[in-house]
């Protein structure tokens, strides 16, 4: 696989350049004159500016637009306009940048895409969305299908930047450290929410999310920077400064995710340790195992919560969900060739089960995307799942810089406790982790396809 390699622009492409900045520095004139309200004006200019550095620094637009992302969560409900019945908010501008910045990249001199054609993830992931977009004429709501399709490409577009603005050691190890940074913003305002004890009340305990809409989405996303932020720790040389930092900022998040509640997180959690101890770090199992005993003895809201996962409690939360995935299976079964439309998941179960039986989410990502598009999206899922577990693995077997080989234990290790976890939860929702995941994953691909000292 021959990735592309950047070369000193001509004149001619800098002109062409200059030339293509022009309508963002008009239409950030015309701005300021619209009827608009302040803060989406604000935003409107930002995105300019953004698509203004793409145009002359691609992978600079898109760190920034990745470690913006996480912090920005919570505006789900801050829409900026409407048409007809689809609602444009400031995640989906966002989302849209992403892609459009995708379009900069065969306009960067040297980038072809010929080298995605030998990839079997490439085309699983092609095979998902041409799945998603045929249910768009099927669906029974085909606005969600269109803001859901949208979404996946946006996630789709952070692999393939992963894949061509990262494609040495050097310039991956540079997105590791922004992937770790990103989360501190969210971090701190969870932070405050515990001191305030501000967080999402239930119980007797505060939840807390942070800059996200759900403490579980705060706490998956986490996941992520704490299994980037261990890696670092015992990869890097004793003697770094950066062993402290990274030390910190993992014990930082690892508290933060202790005080989310959410049990899947600290199933997935221990999981990827558990990988990660038995098939290579020792020392960090035991350590690890010992710290998180002693968190889970001196914190009895910790240890009730954890303890529930295991209580057969007919009014408990697994009750609760096995109830939904039942109901949400037999809703499957009425159409389980064409499901009801990407997207549609959530829509459908709050139309046909009572209100008060609680949230319509599936809970569960394999039966939500059976629902969207039937066994043929599933099996799609399914298959970029496995690709993207045994890509992993594979490189870590074959690998022989014990940098890199360490990472690529720590990303299946993750990869492989998160679709764990997806089977009691919405992680697939979680935006903010999946590009941060699936930029990291086609940097990872674009890695191994090159050799190159990793220092």
């Amino acid at each position: 696989m021959q990735l592309a390699q950047f070369q000193m622009p001509t004149s001619s492409e800098k002109q062409f350049k200059l030339i293509m900045l022009v309508p963002l520095i008009l239409a950030a004139f015309v701005i300021p004159f619209l009827s608009m309200a302040t803060p989406d004006k604000l935003l409107s200019l930002s995105i300019l500016c953004i698509l203004g550095l793409g145009i002359f620094n691609l992978r600079a637009a898109f760190l920034l637009v990745i470690f913006l992302r996480p912090l920005i969560d919570l505006t789900v409900n801050r829409v900026l306009f409407s048409v007809n019945d689809i609602t444009v908010n400031v995640l989906s501008v966002f989302g849209l940048t992403l892609i459009l910045l995708a379009f900069l990249l065969p306009l960067q001199h040297g980038f072809s895409f010929k080298a995605l054609r030998k990839e079997p993830i490439f085309y699983s992931w092609i095979l998902f969305i041409a799945i998603g977009f045929i249910s768009l004429f099927s669906s029974f709501y085909p606005s969600e299908t269109i803001k859901e399709l949208l979404r996946f490409l946006s996630i789709f577009a952070a692999f393939v930047f992963g894949v061509f603005l990262f494609a040495s050691p050097k310039q991956m190890e540079v997105l590791i450290k922004v992937l770790i940074w990103s989360a501190l913003p969210t971090a701190i305002l969870s932070l405050n929410q515990i001191i305030n004890s501000t967080g999402l009340p239930e119980g007797t305990i505060y939840r807390v999310f942070g800059s996200m809409t759900h403490p579980n989405m705060l706490a998956f996303y986490l996941l992520l920077p704490i299994f980037l932020c261990v890696f670092l720790l015992l990869s890097l040389k004793r003697t770094r400064l950066d062993v402290y930092l990274y030390s910190f900022l993992g014990l930082f998040y690892i508290t933060i995710l202790f005080f989310t509640y959410t049990r899947g997180a600290y199933l997935a959690l221990l999981v990827t340790f558990l990988i990660v101890g038995v098939v290579k770090f020792k020392k960090f199992l035991v350590v690890g195992a010992f710290v998180l005993l002693f968190a889970y003895i001196v914190t009895p809201s910790l240890q009730e919560r954890f303890n529930s996962i295991f209580q057969a409690n007919p009014y408990g939360s697994l009750s609760w969900r096995i109830s939904l995935w039942r109901d949400g299976y037999n809703y499957f079964l009425d159409r389980p060739w064409q499901g009801y439309g990407l997207g549609t998941a959530e829509r459908i179960v709050a139309a046909n089960r009572d209100f008060r039986l609680g949230s319509p989410d599936p809970h569960n990502d394999y039966l939500r995307i059976a629902l969207d598009g039937g066994l043929p999206l599933l099996a799609a899922h399914l298959l970029t799942a496995f690709l993207l577990i045994w890509f992993a693995a594979l490189a870590f077997f074959r690998e022989h810089r014990p940098k890199l080989k360490n990472f690529f234990l720590f990303f299946a290790a993750f990869s492989l406790s998160v679709y764990l976890a997806a089977f009691g939860d919405n992680i697939i929702n979680d935006t903010a982790l999946q590009w941060h995941w699936w930029t990291l994953a086609g940097a990872a691909l674009a890695v191994v396809r090159r050799r190159a000292d990793f220092v």
